[in-house]
């Protein structure tokens, strides 16, 4: 998979490392580049020039990309970048990291796939102060399954007659410490949270 990545910074360095190491053809943009976070191991493409140029995305191959991730540390270029890679050059998956929870809301909205730090560092922080306890979980995490609140139009509704996207389907109900499967007769409450995972699963 050809993947390109705005940002070298820790975040945009990490995510390079381990998809090049997964055997993917990664491009790096940036300016300044920051090439001692992504190590001398990494043997994939860093293309130094701002990642909302246009002659820039073009050499780091984004139009042939089926992934584009929008990570450097300014939100307005993250916003600018996937909206170019969407927009412009059709690239078929696109993600954006925000730091400002507002933004990545705004951005979720006009279907910008998102992601906020500061809203899972957020939830942990409330999680410890609430239960007087954290913990790590040692184990890998599946990303193809996702736990996720519900919204407040799907109250009443029951798992199994939600729209999700065509990629994802939900497959349980989560209330307390018990788990439902999809159509064991339960409606959805607000403390609830619901399994989703993508199809094919």
């Amino acid at each position: 998979m050809r993947v390109v990545i705005a940002g070298s910074g820790r975040l945009g360095s990490g995510l390079a490392t381990v998809l090049s190491k997964d055997g993917n053809d990664v491009a790096v943009v940036d300016r300044p580049m920051d090439r001692r976070r992504l190590g001398a191991s990494f043997d994939g493409l860093t293309i130094e020039g701002t990642p909302i140029d246009q002659e820039v995305l073009e050499r780091a191959g984004l139009r042939k990309a089926e992934l584009f991730v929008a990570a450097t540390s300014d939100d307005n270029v993250n916003a600018a970048a996937v909206q170019a890679a969407k927009g412009f050059f059709h690239v078929p998956r696109a993600i954006a990291r925000f730091m400002d929870p507002e933004r990545a809301v705004f951005y979720k909205k006009l279907g910008v796939d998102a992601v906020c730090p500061t809203t899972t560092g957020l939830n942990q922080i409330l999680d410890f102060i609430r239960t007087g306890d954290f913990s790590s979980l040692e184990t890998i995490v599946d990303p193809d399954i996702i736990c996720v609140r519900p919204r407040l139009e799907w109250m009443g509704m029951s798992p199994i007659n939600l729209a999700m996207p065509s990629d994802r389907r939900v497959i349980g109900l989560v209330r307390g410490e018990t788990v439902y499967g999809r159509d064991e007769g339960q409606t959805i409450r607000q403390s609830d949270s619901l399994l989703i995972a993508r199809r094919g699963r």
